[in-house]
């Protein structure tokens, strides 16, 4: 049914703002003009241009992503000394500065996927191995000589957000990229699964890789994960924290990134992996926007 002018102002503020519509919205509504297609457009523009736009960031594109919930994936100190809560913070601010960028600042969303900048302060940038960013004070740094970093792959939030504490999870970041980049979450797993991939102790250490190759020696695994292990697995260069690697320390083996998706096209790590998604922009748009209906709407989106 069609959405009176007093409705539609305040699910829009709602949306835009997380919070009800202000005086110009209101009286324009009592005027019975905000359903007029100019006058909406109009507002709506005037409402994005505004501070309280950045409610998309926290409310909307945080909780679309996870990127609240750093809090729960806490590094094991012993393997990741150079970690601490003050970095996370770093984590986080960056991520929120990167999507405030080009949320707020009306540019394609396709930045998401393959911006070639992002921001910075010191500590964060020596995490990346980024010379050149010197203070507390997080400013715009080019990546033209980090493509690694691009986009929201690049970014450490992510990354910590889909490990765990003491190893990264190619299984969780590949459900996150299928899920919130490409609009297709992966199948939920068998009753009865076990999905254990820890180090079994007394032997001697294997990575993650060898270990998920020995779970999907189980027809009951293998066909879940050949879709979604790819896409993690191009992430392995990223330890649990975010920070490059070529080389598994507790393994003492070279980091493998290379496999081939279950259509056989290859994938040799995260710079491939983003030509890749960057190939078919419409896949992620259409996810974004999905979400976005979710969120505007306060319901499910199904077929109909």
């Amino acid at each position: 049914h069609a959405l009176s002018n007093i409705d539609l102002a305040s699910r829009l503020s709602f949306m835009l703002w997380d919070q009800g519509p202000d005086e110009q919205l209101l009286d324009l509504a009592i005027d019975g003009k905000l359903t007029q297609p100019k006058v909406l457009d109009a507002q709506t523009l005037r409402m994005l241009a505004d501070p309280r736009a950045a409610a998309l960031v926290d409310d909307f594109a945080f909780h679309w992503l996870y990127l609240d919930k750093l809090d729960s994936v806490v590094p094991e100190a012993a393997l990741f000394p150079g970690y601490s809560p003050a970095l996370r913070d770093d984590f986080s601010k960056e991520a929120r500065l990167f999507i405030s960028s080009i949320f707020l600042d009306n540019q394609s969303v396709l930045q998401l996927l393959n911006a070639n900048y992002t921001f910075l302060d010191e500590r964060l940038a020596r995490h990346y191995g980024i010379d050149s960013v010197y203070g507390t004070q997080f400013r715009r740094v080019d990546l033209k000589d980090h493509p690694e970093r691009w986009g929201l792959l690049g970014k450490a939030a992510m990354l910590m957000e889909t490990s765990y504490a003491d190893r990264t999870s190619p299984v969780r970041r590949g459900a996150w990229v299928l899920d919130k980049l490409m609009g297709t979450p992966p199948a939920q797993p068998p009753p009865g699964i076990n999905m254990n991939l820890d180090q079994p102790p007394g032997l001697k250490p294997t990575t993650v890789r060898e270990r998920l190759a020995q779970h999907r020696a189980s027809p009951a695994c293998s066909q879940c994960h050949g879709v979604i292990d790819p896409y993690g697995l191009a992430l392995e260069n990223f330890n649990s924290t975010g920070a490059w690697r070529t080389f598994d320390t507790v393994a003492k083996e070279p980091i493998d990134t290379v496999s081939s998706l279950s259509n056989g096209t290859p994938v040799t790590g995260v710079e491939n992996l983003l030509n890749l998604l960057d190939s078919r922009p419409d896949r992620f748009v259409t996810a974004l926007t999905s979400k976005l209906m979710m969120y505007g709407l306060g319901s499910k989106i199904d077929y109909y």
